[in-house]
């Protein structure tokens, strides 16, 4: 595979979409290439954003009742491995159930491990002023992720800072909705906080207010 197809496969490695042979490809050249490195960090930061910042969903209440049913009304497909054993439905039933259980068993630890994995890569703090969270991964690529912010003023917008020693850098301008995901333009180094002003459309080089949404030092 030729390295300008590879660079093209960073999001759906993030999304865990490869197939075992790309996958592997993609890994082989994300260990000498920097820009995949801090593409993968930025797409992988943002997936896990928008995971935490959604609600949890509760599933309905019969839906239980239509997996049961759709189970029961599958065709068996079994081949019998002795001929003379006689067929007992219950039988295949468990067996069957036994292997959906193990198969789920094993995805759990496997969703667990990359989980643990991402997790140990990211911090994430919290912000003051509006609900939401600044996660930071490995080289200090940040993400800002804000729920239920209402649109700016017209003529104005909303700009995202890295404030770091008293000293403010932009990391890009955006505007309000219902989850808003913000890859921020600036490196967040340790024991900086990022903070969100409102400025006139376009941005501006500096805050011209106190930020009205601030988080914790990273």
């Amino acid at each position: 595979m030729a390295d300008d197809a590879v660079h093209e496969l960073s999001a759906a490695y993030a999304l865990d979409a490869l197939d075992a042979g790309d996958a592997r490809a993609y890994e082989r050249h994300l260990a000498h290439c920097e820009r995949c490195q801090g593409e993968l960090a930025t797409l992988t930061a943002g997936a896990v954003a928008l995971a935490f910042a959604a609600s949890e969903a509760e599933p309905p209440a019969e839906l239980r009742g239509r997996i049961l049913a759709a189970a029961r009304a599958e065709r068996p497909n079994v081949v019998p491995f002795r001929p003379r054993l006689r067929w007992n439905p219950v039988r295949v039933l468990a067996v069957a159930a036994s292997v959906v259980a193990v198969g789920l068993g094993i995805w759990n630890v496997v969703l667990h491990q990359r989980l643990d994995r991402s997790h140990e890569a990211l911090r994430a703090v919290a912000v003051q002023g509006g609900s939401g969270s600044v996660l930071v991964g490995s080289g200090g690529r940040g993400t800002l992720v804000l729920t239920g912010l209402s649109s700016p003023p017209p003529g104005k917008t909303y700009e995202a800072w890295v404030i770091d020693r008293g000293r403010a850098a932009p990391a890009g301008t955006f505007g309000g909705g219902k989850t808003v995901v913000v890859h921020l333009r600036q490196h967040v180094p340790r024991g900086a906080i990022v903070g969100v002003t409102v400025e006139r459309a376009g941005g501006s080089a500096q805050p011209t207010s106190q930020p009205f949404i601030t988080s914790g030092r990273v």
